[in-house]
């Protein structure tokens, strides 16, 4: 599963739109009027703490628009999960992810800094602290992978031993009374079981979500500088990348 960033920052349109190349935001001729760090400070509310106004009030964005810059990057963050420790999810597996996910991103802190003029454009620091809780955890899922595949074959082979010696009839293989018949009875529905990469995705799922509970963050801080381009034609761009990193510095999982 690769990752892809989807970011909906770039349905901010003319004011900041973020594509493959960069992003370009306030083409405007006064641009040195603007407060560029809120803007980043309103895309980082959305995104992460699924707080939209500040977002919707500069851009006139409707709420649909702005609720997807969160739910972006929830899924984001359950694949960036999923690639940091080899799982692969069914359906609604992933939902469930997507629900822890974004219930931590509530938690994010960060700080976004004022602009700071300089000959390209501006820069901007954006200080956060990382969340931890859900990071350095191979050792611990290697130990619940184990643990699915011990039950897996648990349930298995009880189930084959409940079948054993079982035969249709009484004694002689005969029901009732000499020479009566008597109906076979219909079997139970055996309960389907859970293969072993199931069972163990549901216990790193039951794992996370107790993390959740008392979430851990990192002794220090991280800063990423936004660069913030200036073009010829007057418009600002900032790398997708930087965004990115952002991204994965606010919710580490390696």
């Amino acid at each position: 599963m690769t990752v892809l960033k989807k970011w909906a920052a770039v349905l901010l349109s003319a004011l900041i739109c973020l594509g493959l190349s960069g992003c370009d935001f306030l083409p405007s001729e006064e641009f040195n009027d603007y407060d560029v760090s809120s803007y980043i400070q309103a895309l980082l509310d959305s995104s992460y703490h699924d707080d939209h106004r500040a977002y919707m009030a500069r851009i006139q964005a409707t709420e649909d628009t702005a609720k997807a810059n969160n739910v972006t990057t929830v899924e984001n963050a359950a694949i960036n999960f999923c690639n940091a420790y080899g799982l692969s999810p069914d359906d609604t597996q992933m939902q469930r992810l997507e629900e822890i996910m974004a219930k931590a991103l509530l938690s994010t802190r960060y700080q976004v800094a004022d602009e700071v003029k300089v000959e390209t454009g501006y820069t901007i620091d954006v200080t956060v602290s990382p969340i931890t809780s859900f990071s350095g955890l191979t050792e611990q899922f290697t130990t619940i992978r184990s643990q699915a595949q011990e039950e897996v074959n648990s349930k298995s082979m009880v189930n084959l031993d409940d079948g054993e010696g079982q035969e249709d009839g009484g004694e002689n293989g005969e029901w009732g009374e000499e020479g009566e018949d008597e109906p076979t009875p219909t079997p139970a529905p055996t309960p389907l079981l859970k293969t072993a990469t199931e069972l163990y995705v549901d216990r790193v799922l039951d794992f996370c979500e107790g993390r959740l509970t008392s979430l851990e963050f990192a002794g220090g801080d991280t800063t990423i500088v936004l660069n913030i381009r200036l073009t010829k034609n007057g418009e600002l761009q900032v790398d997708l990348n930087q965004i990115d990193e952002i991204d994965r510095a606010v919710l580490a999982f390696q």
